[in-house]
């Protein structure tokens, strides 16, 4: 573990310790429409299956994410967080999504995902953030959706790895961006600086 990793701190809460600000409401169906385990892709030991990571335990948000969100909170201090969160509620446990702490660190579930919400008066363009970490290629991001449209670090039918193609899910993404962080602790727990501005 690198000395970044150590200096963001991601608390642990109770299975059922959701803290507000943690609460992702829009998280509809995220996954769904582009579920991202590949054929080439080998199994990470850490991870485990859907019905397994469902029962309740112990769970943080991944560090990379914090670090993400620490960095947009710094640039767009005064920005709305209404459709901001990383785990979701009761009912989208129910389903596969990087929403749900299936990623396992020990006996901690790793929430990968986070949502950042769309509000460029108070300056943060969630396209814009969006655009930046597409163009960055940074190797911790497994896939974004913003505003009808999706990109994975994969390539996906003809659509080169961190291009835009378009999503059809039922939450079409416009009020806010989501981006998951690949299932590897070196990816989902490294607090390098993102390149967004």
């Amino acid at each position: 573990m690198s000395e970044r990793e150590t200096e963001t701190p991601s608390p642990t809460y109770a299975p059922t310790d959701i803290p507000e600000e943690e609460q992702a409401t829009q998280t509809a169906d995220d996954v769904a429409a582009d579920v991202i385990v590949e054929e080439t892709e080998a199994v990470s030991l850490e991870t485990v299956s859907f019905e397994a990571a469902a029962a309740p335990a112990p769970w943080r948000v991944a560090k990379a994410l914090l670090a993400l969100r620490d960095q947009v909170n710094a640039m767009a201090p005064d920005r709305r967080k209404k459709s901001d969160g990383t785990i979701g509620d009761a009912a989208h446990a129910t389903r596969d999504s990087d929403h749900n702490p299936w990623v396992r660190d020990g006996d901690i579930g790793v929430v990968t995902a986070m949502d950042i919400t769309h509000d460029p008066s108070g300056g943060c363009d969630a396209g814009a953030l969006a655009n930046a970490i597409l163009a960055s290629r940074d190797p911790r991001v497994k896939y974004v959706i913003f505003d009808h449209r999706i990109a994975s670090h994969l390539q996906k039918g003809t659509a080169a790895p961190f291009t835009w193609r378009p999503y059809g899910g039922s939450n079409p993404h416009t009020h806010h961006v989501h981006i998951s962080v690949r299932e590897e602790k070196t990816a989902y727990d490294s607090t390098d600086p993102w390149a967004i501005q």
